[in-house]
């Protein structure tokens, strides 16, 4: 697939890091490209890269309807969707009550929540298109880094690792259910990359070492490009794993 010049695609959580440079990528690539997010700085980003902004909380199930019919009645059909939107706190075991069930619903919904209503949105047009992409955007604590020695969690972080996790029983068994109408659907299981997000998580003290390692938005934004460019009989049901630290290159696919 040598272009994909005026795809139809949906970005959540594009006002800025990631999504931005996703979103940003697509466009300059030919995409007429749709971002959505809960921070009305989307609007100023659309703006800038040549996009059509919603503003709303993914897990709105009114919001994600109104974003896909939108597009949908703009364009016909939606080829595309990047579930990109998430958060990160700070969660344990060790959490007071009210703390664990405020953070539980916030982070699942953000992280888990809006790639599910996302992507059961969008199917219904692209079975009717006999052809679409969903790619839900993970973490390495899903598919560590092969040097990585923290296999099994990380600490500090449990709703956020689960909400993550959750993520492969939607990407598997979409790609399976989803084949015959010549679907793919991938995660992007992205390290430390250089967002705003990140940054507020490390603090001012983080090892300059550390940061320096830290992968560029547009670089990682550039691979998943590559994935979508597979093209039809690209892969589908994979992890696709990026790390800090490493080369930020497409692998091959999972056998």
């Amino acid at each position: 697939m040598d272009t994909i010049d005026n795809s139809i695609i949906i970005v959540t959580g594009a006002a800025q890091g990631l999504g931005k440079a996703i979103a940003k990528r697509l466009v300059e690539d030919g995409c007429n490209v749709s971002i959505t997010d809960q921070n009305p700085k989307v609007k100023e980003t659309a703006e800038l890269i040549g996009a059509d902004a919603f503003i709303g909380n993914v897990g709105d199930p009114n919001h994600v309807k109104s974003v896909v019919d939108s597009v949908i009645s703009t364009h016909g059909k939606i080829d595309i969707l990047v579930n990109n939107a998430g958060e990160v706190f700070p969660t344990g075991p060790t959490d007071d009550w009210e703390k664990t069930i405020e953070m539980f619903d916030r982070i699942f919904t953000s992280n888990t929540k809006g790639a599910y209503l996302f992507g059961r949105a969008v199917a219904t047009s692209m079975i009717l298109n006999n052809s679409g992409h969903i790619i839900n955007v993970s973490t390495d604590h899903v598919k560590p880094s092969p040097n990585s020695a923290r296999h099994h969690g990380h600490g500090n972080m449990d709703l956020y690792n689960a909400s993550k996790w959750a993520l492969n029983g939607l990407t598997f068994d979409w790609a399976k259910s989803l084949a015959k109408y010549n679907i793919r659907v991938n995660n992007l299981c992205v390290g430390a990359t250089d967002t705003e997000m990140l940054r507020k998580w490390s603090g001012q003290n983080a090892d300059p070492e550390w940061v320096k390692s830290w992968m560029r938005p547009e670089d990682v934004a550039g691979v998943l490009l590559e994935i979508i460019k597979e093209g039809p009989t690209g892969r589908t049901g994979d992890n696709v794993g990026l790390y800090a630290g490493f080369d930020c290159v497409l692998p091959p696919a999972e056998t």
